[in-house]
């Protein structure tokens, strides 16, 4: 069954507080971990919770931002942002930035 405009809700409501972690305060490697990490509920499987024509694109940037091994206690996310350039962290900052965008579009406006 497709989704209509409006059950995109929880992904729209996580998108925009990863937003609002990127541009608060604090060093930036530590805002987008906590971006990330608001996006994490967004990799449940079962879940439908963005548009298809973006799901298969965030799978593979999660699967991007989860790719380093935890060392110790810091877990893959950090571990991933931790060894991540400033392009790399330009360039992730503008994925969520992006998904954000396309999520907006299919929330029904009344």
């Amino acid at each position: 069954m497709k989704k209509s405009k409006n059950d995109y809700g929880y992904g729209w409501e996580k998108l925009y507080n990863a937003i609002r972690c990127l541009t608060g305060s604090g060093e930036q490697k530590a805002r987008i971990i906590g971006a990330l990490l608001e996006l994490s509920t967004l990799t449940i499987p079962e879940e439908k919770y963005l548009p298809d024509e973006i799901q298969k694109e965030f799978n593979e940037f999660w699967k991007e931002m989860t790719s380093v091994k935890a060392v110790g206690d810091e877990g893959t996310i950090r571990a991933t942002v931790n060894n991540m350039n400033a392009t790399g962290i330009r360039g992730a900052i503008d994925k969520i930035i992006d998904f954000y965008d396309t999520v907006c579009r299919y929330m029904k406006h009344d």
